[in-house]
């Protein structure tokens, strides 16, 4: 029996593209022979110390023990605390609830496009994306941000070469993960007309979007659909979640903010209703709690957005001392940095001589950051007695390596 013959058809990797790669086997084995491992890289909100919320045990109870009912939409009560957070400008009616923003993402590939259609991201950014369109059979198509001494910027005469009669939708993280770009309101208005004049949707990823490290006026304010929500704006969807918001990853909640054309609007949530019924994936007691949970938001965030803003302050003050061979990149928000390394390093290889070293930081290339620009990634969110230890020993590697 061949039993590859199951899995030709199957749009997962082969099992071969699934191997560790050096950086982390080098992470491993330092972890194996030592107990002073410094992570630089978490990204999971409940493993760094961090205030938790606990939700109220009697509303909880109450919440698991209510009798069930089916909503393809959501729940009106948790649709209208989504509304409520982003200050009453979102419409409830034009917000679809997800166990996640990944999985809205697959469905709105599902509501958007054909297998074999494709949809364009802009990089550095998070490759989950590239997971998503393959399950999905949807080409992902990439292009660059453009660096501009150091301002990361759209640019929009890449977007016109790489689009074509295929694509369906473009999909940007702002703030990005990792670079911290955001995406500027004019920037924003000459994608959203860029987009609508194609027929194509523009897709937000926004759960970064409470943690703003920079105050910048000209920035564009959470949830950008409700912005951009007349005739002639096409379709423009924010996504968000609790993982983000409540830093609560392990209450599987997400939400899409629709908005654009009325019309458009309207037929999009038809569609995705007709989806969405098909699996009814978020758990009702989740739901129920999402008022008192996304009240509560401040409990995390605002511990959660002074912690990132000291700890990229220990990173500056570092950056800035003589001899130091890495710059930090700009941040605008979100919860990670960019070290940018001179232009003729290896940046795979030196996360993996620094993780040798017992500090696992992830190389930019693993986000799209191309040959000259290598960087490497750390996390804002750590302790900030691990985040100077743990930077400190990056900045002895890179002493000896660069």
């Amino acid at each position: 029996m061949d039993r590859s013959l199951y899995f030709s058809h199957s749009r997962t990797p082969d099992l071969s593209d699934l191997s560790s790669n050096a950086c982390y086997e080098a992470w491993v084995a330092y972890r194996a022979a030592h107990d002073d491992g410094i992570d630089l890289s978490v990204s999971n909100p409940t493993v760094c110390g961090l205030p938790q919320i606990d939700p109220d045990v009697e509303a909880l109870r109450a919440a698991i023990s209510a009798h069930y009912t089916a909503s393809s939409q959501g729940l009106i009560v948790a649709r209208e605390a989504v509304a409520a957070y982003y200050g009453g400008r979102a419409n409830p009616d034009a917000i679809q609830l997800f166990a996640s923003t990944s999985e809205a993402v697959g469905a709105l590939l599902k509501l958007l496009c054909a297998p074999g259609d494709s949809v364009v991201t802009c990089t550095p950014t998070y490759p989950l994306l590239d997971c998503l369109t393959t399950l999905e059979g949807v080409e992902l198509r990439e292009t660059s941000l453009q660096d501009c001494a150091g301002e990361w910027m759209i640019d929009f005469w890449a977007l016109e070469q790489v689009c074509d009669s295929t694509t369906r939708a473009i999909i940007v993280v702002s703030p990005n993960n990792p670079t911290g770009h955001c995406i500027r309101f004019d920037e924003m208005a000459k994608l959203v007309e860029f987009c609508a004049s194609r027929s194509m949707a523009l897709i937000v990823d926004e759960v970064f979007g409470g943690y703003r490290l920079r105050d910048d006026g000209e920035l564009m304010p959470e949830a950008a659909s409700t912005y951009f929500n007349a005739a002639g704006c096409g379709l423009v969807v924010s996504l968000s979640g609790l993982s983000k918001v409540c830093g609560l990853p392990q209450h599987k909640l997400g939400w899409g903010v629709f908005g654009g054309d009325p019309g458009v609007v309207s037929e999009a949530m038809q569609r995705m209703s007709y989806i969405t019924d098909s699996t009814l994936s978020v758990s009702g007691w989740v739901q129920r709690m999402a008022p008192s949970l996304l009240a509560r938001r401040g409990e995390f965030s605002l511990p959660c957005l002074e912690r990132c803003r000291t700890n990229l302050a220990i990173i500056r003050e570092m950056s800035n001392k003589i001899g130091v061979k890495w710059r930090l990149d700009r941040v605008d928000g979100g919860w990670s940095a960019c070290l940018r390394l001179p232009g003729w390093c290896d940046d795979e290889s030196i996360a993996t001589r620094i993780a040798e070293a017992g500090v696992r930081v992830f190389p930019g290339s693993f986000f799209g950051y191309r040959d000259r620009q290598p960087t490497l990634v750390v996390s804002l969110i750590v302790e900030h007695d691990t985040m100077r230890k743990g930077m400190e020993r990056v900045m002895q590697v890179i002493d000896v390596e660069v």
